[in-house]
Formats: C-alpha cells, structure tokens, sequence
C-alpha cells in the first residue's frame, strides 16, 4: 500500500512540475512534440534545464566600446541543427528584439560554464550562463 501511495505521489509531483513550465510552448516549437513528450519521461531534468534557460540563462548585453576585445567576434550566429546554417548578427538582434524570441532556435546551449560571444559590429555579447546557476534560479 506504501508503495502504491508513494508511486502516486511521484506521478502527481511529475504532473505538477511539467505543468510549471513557463515556455513549454517554446520548447515544442524548437524540438517537436515528439521530443517533449518523449522528454517527460527520459529526462524531465532536461526540460527543466530548457525551461531555466529560455527564461534566465540566454542574454544579450550591451557593452562599453574595446570591451571583450580578446574574443573573436561573430559575424553570423549560427541556427540550431534543425534549421541549419546562420543568420547575420543584424537579423539575429531583430529576432532577439520581438516577443517571440527562442533562443533554442540558435546553436547555443549552457555548459558547466558561462559562454561569451562578441558580436561583430556591435558593442553586444550574448552571455550564457553556466547550468548549475541557471537551475538555481
């Protein structure tokens, strides 16, 4: 009977926290409903990480003139492996500045370290915070 309550406990708690995803839709859109769905069971810390990172995770900053100088910049920002190919750094910042902005649209993701990326004429980074401080959040 302990068994039985405890089983269906978890499932409700599983249920809740899915429901508790604030850009499930953006998630669906850039990976498919197949891929979520398949991810509820396989990995539901994955979608949470997603879900962390498409609210926190991905920013795009502004800053001062020779800042970041070291780092190469971009010209093109490169699309994820479903849509392929690039954007200009242009095309993205318009992208970036409408209401529908998915950054998982992009070919970047977090690692266990924040990323820094110089934009190319621009006085911009994206920066991408490192994962353990997006599920912290």
């Amino acid at each position: 009977m302990k068994v039985v309550i405890t089983s269906l406990f978890i499932v409700c708690l599983s249920n809740f926290s899915f429901s508790q995803l604030k850009n499930e839709s953006k998630i669906v859109e850039s990976r498919g409903q197949e891929w979520y769905t398949r991810m509820q069971t396989d990995a539901p810390d994955l979608l949470v990480l997603f879900d962390k990172y498409l609210t926190y995770g991905f920013n795009i900053r502004n800053v001062s003139e020779g800042k970041y100088a070291e780092f190469e910049p971009m010209e093109f920002i490169p699309l994820s492996d479903k849509n392929g190919g690039t954007v200009t750094v242009t095309e993205f910042l318009a992208d970036a500045a409408s209401s529908d902005f998915n950054p998982l649209d992009y070919n970047f993701f977090p690692t266990m370290e924040a990323q820094v990326y110089k934009l190319k004429g621009v006085n911009k980074i994206i920066y991408i915070l490192p994962q353990d401080v997006i599920l912290a959040k």
